[in-house]
């Protein structure tokens, strides 16, 4: 009779979210789980963080405004857990932001790590690549140095003898090195300015690159 008061119908008539017999499973399910011993059974039950709470659970009906009473109590119990939820997920989403703000700054950092390592290889690698090349040109030079020096060597052995001074149609050559000491041999008008470089050559004071100019004009 009391369930039936106009007052409670019009409270709760709209705001009821489930109901169940008794002689259904699904209500007998939620009696076990209520432990519920008479019938009919008005329950208020809330989440609480993982948990579910009973706020309310009314098996005696004295009155239709203690009925009201108890309702409105436990719908304020039902707040407090609802509450409790929200500051709950507000603090979660919190933490989650301040996790993805340190692992946003953590990426970040490594990315900055990563830049800087390819920055120092790519660095390390072309200073590698300059000093091969250095290597290289050393390399190469004194390859040449000694293709050349032996190069000087065989004229040396090879080099044809001096024409004899009775020989007619002969030259007399003087070449003056930078430190002024002269060096003198005859050639034949026939040969070739080559052979006079090659004679140069086979002196040792004699650097390996040097050019021949003629005194008077100087040519």
């Amino acid at each position: 009779e009391v369930l039936c008061e106009e007052a409670l119908r019009t409270t709760i008539g709209d705001n009821l979210l489930w109901s169940a017999s008794s002689d259904t499973q699904e209500g007998i399910l939620a009696s076990r789980s209520l432990r519920t011993r008479a019938y009919p059974c008005f329950s208020i039950v809330a989440h609480r963080g993982s948990q579910q709470i009973v706020r309310l659970k009314l098996e005696q009906y004295p009155g239709a405004d203690q009925f009201l009473a108890e309702i409105i109590n436990g719908a304020q119990l039902a707040y407090e857990a609802l509450q409790y939820n929200r500051d709950l997920r507000n603090s979660r989403s919190s933490r989650d932001l301040l996790l993805e703000e340190q692992n946003a700054a953590y990426l970040a950092s490594i990315q900055a790590d990563k830049e800087k390592a390819e920055q120092r290889e790519r660095e390390e690698n072309e200073r590698h690549k300059l000093e091969e090349e250095q290597h290289r040109l050393v390399e190469e030079k004194k390859r040449k140095l000694q293709k050349f020096t032996e190069f000087r060597n065989r004229i040396r052995k090879e080099f044809p003898g001096e024409p004899s001074p009775s020989e007619t149609d002969i030259i007399q050559v003087s070449i003056r090195l930078p430190a002024n000491e002269p060096i003198r041999r005859r050639f034949r008008r026939t040969d070739s300015a080559k052979l006079l470089f090659e004679f140069a050559w086979t002196n040792p004071n004699v650097p390996d690159q040097f050019e021949l100019l003629w005194g008077y004009p100087r040519r």
